[in-house]
């Protein structure tokens, strides 16, 4: 029998610690503790499991920022911090006052059951945790020769049991320990980089020019679709979680802001290791920060890198299932009206929810074209209905304010499709990406049915 490397004894002890960390208490049975954990989050726990949870891409991220440089901050970083602002002022204190659950409870009540369960529909796919399965089972292979279904099972397995166990607090729990494990890699690789290499003036003789350049290789015009996905934060159902499990509007709105504050931070660390990696790596073999820190870290160092990255997937792992558990298990039980044993309909919901991102994980490879096509049909159907939901306006026929922005989204991407140009990539007609013409339909009905009525 082989001998365990360092790198596999570390993961093989974090794995452990995690483990231990989510079985360390049993949730109560009541509804409140173990999906909200009993509504006492305190602004340490809020901010922890909310920063950790936001990054689950982090490979991807590695990837964008090296060949793309630091639009990527501006994509994934500055859009999302206007985004989370409006959340915290507009949003948040909606929430945490009227008692909103979820997004779906907020539609079963506004609207009726198809709408509400469309969002049921809209929020799996927003919370599946299959694209970041596949990302911890890259990670993974690295050091074990194992299948990817086995490596994608194992993750999956390891969140569920101590979710069954002890609910959202065992999830933020976990978080708390992710949260310090992914600054504290990102620091180290990072000051590795400076002391090895230099600082700023080693990035601008080195880095390819474009990396540096605004809009870089992007026009304005695809910069701000993803500036309109990053509206995708108000219909985040961890935002929405996490606001009603805040110990009172206060404590949520003041988390959110922290949360911005240690996200520019790890943003500016993420980003400027792939620009580094872009900088010193002449070719990616697997994943630019895996390239880079098996290139220039230690053993030792390499080994709490890796606890890094798998720390940061594993929480949006976790959290993600979760969310997709208990959307299953109490708000379709609250639709089918079966609002008796919740808690364990929601058990079974993460049992289910576990089974269909581990199917989705295995059958499709790019995480990236998976968020951007959610991100597109989501924000036109769901946004309008929600924010008039939340300030209590009367929205006129909202099933038809629902699937209009539906049809018209998911027209343009399947007509995009068919019509792919010589590089793969689907051409929109008139050059608008799906985004524009959902958002921009969602909002003129509204208005004028508004009027109409």
């Amino acid at each position: 029998m082989d001998s365990l490397s360092l790198t596999q004894g570390f993961i093989i002890g974090y794995f452990l610690i995690i483990y231990s960390i989510g079985l360390l208490k049993k949730s109560k049975s009541n509804l409140n503790s173990f999906i909200f954990a009993g509504r006492k989050l305190t602004l340490p726990a809020f901010v922890a499991t909310l920063v950790s949870t936001w990054y689950g891409g982090i490979l991807e991220v590695g990837r964008f920022s090296f060949e793309n440089g630091i639009i990527t901050w501006i994509i994934f970083g500055l859009f999302y911090y206007i985004a989370a602002i409006i959340f915290a002022f507009l949003f948040a204190p909606k929430i945490s006052k009227q008692n909103i659950k979820s997004i779906p409870s907020l539609f079963l009540e506004k609207y009726g059951k198809i709408p509400a369960i469309i969002s049921i529909i809209i929020i799996l796919l927003i919370a599946s945790p299959a694209p970041y399965l596949k990302i911890f089972s890259v990670i993974i292979l690295q050091f074990w020769n194992i299948s990817e279904s086995t490596a994608i099972l194992i993750g999956i397995t390891i969140s569920v049991l101590y979710s069954l166990r002890g609910g959202f607090s065992a999830v933020v729990r976990t978080d708390k320990f992710q949260f310090l494990m992914m600054f504290f890699g990102f620091m180290l690789i990072l000051g590795n980089l400076i002391n090895q290499y230099g600082g700023y003036s080693y990035i601008l003789n080195n880095a390819p020019q474009h990396l540096l350049e605004i809009p870089g290789n992007f026009n304005w015009k695809s910069i701000f679709v993803w500036g309109f996905i990053a509206l995708i934060t108000f219909i985040d159902p961890g935002f929405f979680q996490r606001s009603f499990s805040g110990v009172n509007e206060k404590t949520v709105k003041n988390g959110i802001l922290t949360s911005i504050l240690f996200w520019i931070f790890f943003d500016f660390m993420t980003v400027t290791t792939g620009i580094y990696a872009a900088s010193i790596l002449t070719k990616v073999e697997s994943s630019p920060f895996l390239d880079l820190a098996k290139l220039i870290l230690s053993p030792l160092s390499y080994s709490i890198f890796i606890i890094s990255l798998l720390s940061i997937v594993m929480s949006t792992i976790d959290s993600f299932t979760f969310i997709s558990g208990y959307t299953i298990g109490f708000d379709l039980s609250q639709i089918l009206n079966k609002k008796k044993n919740l808690v364990l309909n929601t058990k079974i919901g993460l049992i289910i929810s576990s089974l269909i991102a581990f199917s989705m994980a295995i059958n499709f490879s790019n995480a990236m074209e998976i968020w951007y096509i959610v991100g597109s049909i989501a924000v036109p159907v769901l946004l309008v209905p929600l924010v008039f939901g939340l300030y209590d306006m009367k929205l006129k026929l909202p099933i038809l304010q629902i699937f209009i922005p539906l049809f018209i989204t998911l027209f343009w991407i399947i007509n995009g499709f068919k019509n792919l140009d010589n590089w793969g990539y689907p051409q929109y007609i008139f050059e608008l990406d799906p985004m524009y013409p959902g958002v921009l339909s969602s909002f003129l009905l509204a208005i004028i049915l508004k009027r109409i009525n």
